[in-house]
């Protein structure tokens, strides 16, 4: 299907807004004054909603005359300008990295140092500083905060640690956010204070300076959501697993969610849910005015509809995020399955990888012969039987038709003969003398006409009292064989099946020095959970359409009665320009998300396309818009599974769809990437460094680990990067010092 191609947001805008006959102006200040309340203060639903309505109220009054910026308004581009350490986890004393390069040609910072020197622990703590424990679990948070205090700090009585991020959001201001830990003598955390201020570029004091805590944790979030959404972080900080698990994913609820959070589409469901409130309330109004019994009752039902489908929508967002939750704590255990049995023998890797490329190959070969045998497996089993009844049909066929054209050739004669043997015979003719000259009459009658008899066959009895349609749906038939592909393909099913058994009885056999029973046991606990919750999922699914079904009903019948009362006049004004913004905002939701998934399908094949050597058969990258999913094909046309994909190349796939997302959420962020060139060949590196990070973003962190230098390295990163600093790990004191220098000072 054939999808309408947009430059931008703008053109869905008009389009929608002239098909509701609406001023494109009217809906850009809705969306603008529906996303400034959503990354704004905290507010009741029904506070929100009245100012939703006053503001519509303005809107609709202003009409034509309304005035709203057209263009894209996108940000000049937040930069990071430093980062600040003070005893904090590797890091002694006060360690600073300024990010700040003066410099518009190159954008590339290279961070680097050994494994352990804290590279990641940077990663760590600026998503800490801006987000705090924002979709953090649990387990997350106590791994991250565990032992933070430097250790060389703490044996000489040191008590305390603290981080400090300052970033640039292209306002002409700095914003500071500081994070300060207390401990106590066990190396525990007794307490955290956060501190948040902006401060004019130059000036010597902050215009805003304020302790964060429980009671205006809220506000600072939404404040740090306008400037660096945390829908975004994913941009901001390169998330490798999260971005090869939504590339993996076979989940279309969970990858169509993903898609909308990232792209910073969340407030639409907010904003459709107050649209649909407030249009209720004002159908009830008329209601009202009108005195109308019929409508007060349909509107009062479907009042309490909507009430109900916002608890079911409610619900089904919860199930949908534990079965996303629970997915990736399955994904995780297996993983960690699969790592301690590949520890345990070299063998078992080869067997576990093998396993994952034998299971796709089954799953397709059964899905091919499920699709040949409803559609050809009977009449290929039954090849013989129905040719040999084509065959008998036609026999049967022709020889109904030679009767026929017998008894027309002889209906003349049949009346001769009747004429002629009522007339008078002296002496007169037997029985058998009369049978003869009938007979002879017969043949002559047929010489004289030209015809000649068919050869007899075995039978010429009717077989098959068939009707002409049923005749013609047999002699239709394809009874072409696909019997020997359906077999071969059966064969090659159950060989693969036996493989997989095999290959399963060996990895069960191992022997096995690290015990997986306790990832076994968890594997076997989320299975039977995320399957209870799949359920839940899916009855609340059918109960929220079936709800939906019922709402359209009524609203149809409301739609057809008519109002009589003329002071309802300016309310069923109100009710149809109300209708109006609501369906066109579902619509324009609906129309965005459509193309962004677009944009970033053809941006994804772009640079996967641009990164690649031809020889790898990379033919085409797209998402899948009826299943939702992430799909690489060959040249040839033939799908490529995902999962089975090298980690160089994965990490090239990652870098080309995170290429996508940007493109189509059209945000100006930095980036900080983890170690993203160790696992390439130098054709690769040179191509994601040259075509990817160089355009990427203005700011690209780049954090990488000594074991990928090399002198090609070397000249490549110093003819890309704008500044280089050394993470120096003193391997006998277990601290780290912030160097600027690197290559000079790995080559000293």
């Amino acid at each position: 299907m054939n999808h309408k191609f947009y430059e931008n947001e703008q053109e869905i805008l008009k389009e929608v807004s002239a098909s509701h006959a609406l001023s494109p102006n009217l809906l850009q200040n809705v969306l603008t004054t529906s996303k400034a309340n959503y990354y704004g203060e905290a507010t009741t639903p029904t506070k929100r909603q009245k100012e939703l309505e006053e503001e519509l109220k303005y809107l609709i009054k202003k009409g034509n005359s309304l005035t709203h910026s057209t263009s894209s308004g996108k940000k000049s581009g937040l930069k990071l300008v430093r980062i600040q350490l003070n005893n904090y986890k590797t890091y002694l004393n006060s360690q600073t990295i300024n990010f700040d390069t003066h410099s518009d040609d190159k954008n590339i910072i290279l961070i680097g140092g050994l494994n352990g020197a804290g590279k990641t622990t940077i990663l760590k703590a600026v998503r800490y500083l801006l987000y705090g424990r924002r979709g953090m679990t649990d387990a997350e948070f106590q791994q991250q905060f565990t032992n933070t205090i430097n250790n060389s700090f703490f044996e000489q009585g040191g008590r305390e640690a603290s981080a400090s991020l300052v970033f640039e959001p292209g306002d002409g201001h700095h914003y500071e956010i500081k994070v300060v830990w207390q401990y106590n003598s066990k190396k525990q955390v007794v307490s955290e204070s956060k501190t948040f201020s902006k401060r004019t570029i130059g000036a010597a004091r902050p215009k805003r300076n304020e302790q964060i805590g429980s009671h205006n944790v809220d506000d600072f979030n939404r404040t740090i959501d306008k400037l660096i959404p945390f829908e975004a972080s994913q941009f901001l900080i390169f998330d490798g697993e999260e971005i090869r698990r939504i590339i993996s994913s076979r989940n279309s609820a969970d990858f169509k969610a993903t898609i909308r959070r990232m792209n910073g589409m969340s407030y639409f469901n907010e904003l459709k849910n107050d649209l649909d409130k407030i249009y209720s309330r004002k159908v009830n109004e008329l209601a009202t005015a009108q005195k109308s019994t019929e409508l007060l009752k349909y509107n009062k039902k479907i009042s309490e509809l909507k009430d109900h489908l916002s608890e079911l929508i409610e619900k089904r967002t919860k199930a949908e995020q534990r079965v996303s939750t629970y997915n990736k704590q399955l994904d995780q255990f297996k993983k960690l399955r699969n790592e301690k049995l590949m520890q345990n023998n070299e063998s078992r890797e080869k067997f576990v990888s093998n396993l994952s490329s034998l299971e796709t190959q089954y799953t397709q070969t059964m899905e091919q012969i499920s699709k040949l045998f409803s559609e050809k497996g009977i009449p290929s089993f039954a090849s013989k039987k129905i040719e040999a009844l084509k065959k008998r049909l036609n026999v049967e066929q022709r020889y109904v038709s030679d009767q026929r054209r017998v008894e027309e050739i002889l209906t003349p004669y049949h009346q001769f003969m009747s004429k002629l043997l009522s007339e008078p015979i002296d002496p007169p003719l037997t029985e058998e003398q009369l049978h003869q000259v009938e007979e002879i009459g017969k043949t002559i009658w047929l010489s004289n006409e030209n015809y000649n008899a068919p050869t007899a066959t075995e039978s010429q009895n009717t077989w098959h009292d068939l009707s002409p349609n049923d005749r013609r749906f047999i002699m239709n038939v394809d009874a072409s064989s696909v019997k020997e592909q359906i077999v071969d393909l059966i064969k090659k099913a159950n060989n693969i099946k036996h493989s997989i058994e095999s290959l399963q009885q060996k990895i069960d056999l191992a022997p096995s020095a690290i015990s997986v029973d306790e990832e076994d046991k968890k594997i076997q606990e989320i299975t039977e959970v995320l399957g209870r919750t799949k359920s839940i999922y899916s009855n609340i699914k059918k109960k929220e359409q079936d709800c939906v079904q019922e709402i359209r009903s009524l609203e149809a019948k409301l739609k057809g009665t008519k109002s009589t009362a003329s002071n309802a006049v300016d309310l069923a004004d109100d009710v149809q320009i109300y209708g109006k913004i609501k369906e066109a905002i579902d619509e324009y939701s609906e129309k965005v998300l459509s193309w962004k998934i677009d944009l970033i399908s053809r941006e994804f094949d772009r640079m996967l396309n641009t990164l690649m050597r031809k020889q790898d058969e990379f033919g085409r990258a797209f998402v899948d818009r009826h299943k939702m999913m992430i799909r690489i094909e060959n040249e040839r046309g033939a799908e490529i599974s995902v999962e089975e994909r090298s980690a160089g190349e994965m990490q090239i796939i990652s870098s080309a769809f995170i290429w996508g997302m940007i493109k189509a959420a059209d945000l100006d962020l930095p980036m900080i990437i983890d170690t993203p060139l160790g696992r390439l060949d130098s054709y690769h590196r040179k191509n994601l460094v040259e075509h990817f990070y160089k355009h990427l973003s203005k700011q690209v962190v780049i954090l990488s680990t000594d074991t990928e230098i090399t002198s090609e390295y070397v000249e490549l990163m110093k003819e890309y990067t704008s500044k280089q600093i050394m993470l120096d790990y003193n391997q006998k004191e277990k601290y780290t010092l912030i160097r600027e220098g690197y290559f000079e000072l790995v080559k000293g």
